[in-house]
């Protein structure tokens, strides 16, 4: 098999792009909200997963069920299909992940958990409230024990709800 130019990791946006086209109509006419479509390594496999949810919240088995033919239909038509080790649909959980300013968007004032890198360079954990989102600065705020603290998206390894 030939090797696609430019590698996984850097095609990454791409492959989410296309597939993010392929699946959130499907997703709408089944009256679902695409959470996210996130293509990332996990150990040696590239995992192409596309989260959705109800719009009053909570999937159960059987809807996801219900949706991963359809998905794996249309995901199966992707050009770079072959990038794709493993394909997941499923719910983004309590705890999902926010990476897209339409997530901070609709979480503003809920409780979120933030991962990121210290001065020195290790990983420090904060839990409070989202009081802000800037995509423009880059920037995100929560508020805990009546302290604003604002970090650099850029130094964020991940944000999530903290249910």
């Amino acid at each position: 098999m030939a090797k696609q130019k430019g590698g996984k990791k850097n095609r990454a946006d791409e492959v989410e792009r296309e597939a993010l086209e392929k699946v959130a109509p499907i997703i709408a006419e089944r009256g679902y909200e695409l959470w996210d479509v996130v293509f990332e390594k996990e150990g040696a496999l590239w995992y192409l997963k596309v989260l959705f949810d109800r719009p009053d919240g909570g999937l159960d088995d059987e809807e996801c069920e219900q949706m991963t033919e359809p998905i794996n239909k249309a995901i199966d038509t992707l050009s770079c299909i072959d990038l794709i080790d493993v394909a997941e649909v499923g719910s983004p959980g309590l705890n999902r992940a926010l990476r897209k300013p339409e997530h901070f968007a609709v979480l503003m004032g809920q409780p979120i958990r933030i991962a990121a890198k210290t001065e020195n360079g290790e990983t420090a954990y904060y839990g409070g409230e989202l009081t802000d989102y800037s995509e423009r600065d880059g920037t995100v705020s929560i508020r805990s024990d009546g302290k604003e603290q604002t970090f650099l998206l850029s130094k964020c390894k991940r944000i999530n709800l903290d249910l």
